[in-house]
């Protein structure tokens, strides 16, 4: 199977809430395209489905990573809003189980 076919695999999968499916289709995609941008994205939106969200929040750092190294910075900078939603959403998580908070960047005083 081709990358492409294995993203839209994972696409539909997601599409029904099937997501632990969807993330291993979005990584055999990945696999043979490790530059597939799309796939590390909707990989991500699948992982937090599961329940990873330090996973998402890795694939969506690798496709901002992807997005800067073709010198697109504006799309990378879009990918900050869920990027950094998930960011909370565990230092949340953390903070409930008292658990110190995840390193971020440091806040204004």
């Amino acid at each position: 199977m081709k990358a492409q076919e294995l993203y839209q695999q994972g696409f539909d999968l997601g599409r029904k809430g099937q997501y632990k499916e969807a993330v291993e289709a979005f990584t055999q995609a990945i696999n043979l395209n490790p530059d597939f941008v799309e796939a590390y994205i909707y990989r991500a939106y699948a992982r937090t489905g599961t329940g990873d969200q330090h996973g998402g929040v890795k694939d969506f750092q690798k496709a901002m990573d992807i997005y800067r190294a073709r010198g697109r910075s504006d799309i990378a900078d879009q990918l900050l809003v869920p990027l950094n939603t998930l960011q909370n959403e565990i230092r949340f998580e953390q903070e409930d189980q008292g658990k110190p908070e995840v390193e971020d960047e440091p806040e204004g005083k």
